[in-house]
């Protein structure tokens, strides 16, 4: 018993936390499938990278901030017609965030747009890139409030920091002249170094409203579009045409 906590400690000592933590069963299991010193190395080197591999994942998906999971495998083709499988197939291979390439999902509430960019950017993370999640309130909150607030610079640098950043709801509400510029401050700081999604009820020819100034609509749109696919999502909202009720509604 003192030699293998002696080789716990080591193991420990040296990081590698899943060999501790997991010894008496790693040893069981070399006994039970006769291993050679060989093979014995190597499924502990194998469980610690795929400890540090997971653990890894655990923490791009925490810091990404969604509001919720979703995921490819969930997104029903059936229902929104505005995809092929092609192309969610050709999305799901994430090429195009090595290519800095953005997208933007526009259409009206309810047609898969928060869906798809919080699925294909869930499986950017398992995939091992940095991506983080925000809607286009919660941007203007953190970017005005970053140099007074812990968690909105801390916010605000793990999007400067990423592969992929997920704006959802851009144009639901008005912003003021000064978040606007903001805004363009960030899209053209991004542009070079982070794709991103933009969900959005708004067609390009609104943007002039919410935004306040022609000219920096313009000059957003011209940033975002450089490298872009629009995807226009039409059709009926899947909460209404799937609305649930706790209400028993059979009369007596």
């Amino acid at each position: 018993m003192d030699r293998l906590n002696e080789i716990k400690a080591n193991a420990g000592s040296l990081s590698l936390v899943h060999t501790r933590d997991n010894m008496e069963s790693i040893l069981k299991n070399a006994e039970l499938s006769n291993s050679t010193y060989m093979e014995f190395l190597s499924d502990i080197f194998q469980g610690e990278t795929n400890y540090r591999h997971d653990k890894a994942k655990s923490k791009r998906i925490k810091e990404a901030g969604f509001p919720y999971i979703k995921k490819l495998d969930d997104f029903d083709l059936g229902f929104c017609k505005s995809i092929t499988e092609k192309q969610l197939k050709q999305l799901s291979e994430l090429t195009w965030i090595e290519g800095l390439y953005n997208l933007i999902f526009a259409g009206p509430p309810g047609v898969g747009k928060t869906h798809l960019s919080i699925a294909l950017a869930y499986h950017a993370c398992e995939e091992g890139y940095k991506v983080n999640y925000t809607t286009m309130q919660m941007l203007m909150q953190c970017m005005r409030t970053e140099e007074i607030d812990r968690r909105s610079k801390a916010k605000m640098n793990r999007i400067r920091k990423s592969n992929l950043l997920v704006i959802d709801e851009v144009g639901y509400l008005p912003v003021k002249d000064i978040e606007g510029n903001m805004f363009f401050q960030l899209i053209s700081e991004l542009q070079e170094q982070t794709s991103v999604i933009i969900t959005t009820n708004k067609g390009f020819e609104d943007w002039t409203e919410f935004l306040g100034d022609p000219a920096l609509a313009t000059a957003v749109l011209d940033r975002l579009t450089y490298r872009c696919d629009k995807i226009i999502m039409n059709g009926k909202s899947y909460r209404i045409e799937n609305r649930k009720s706790f209400l028993n509604q059979n009369k007596n």
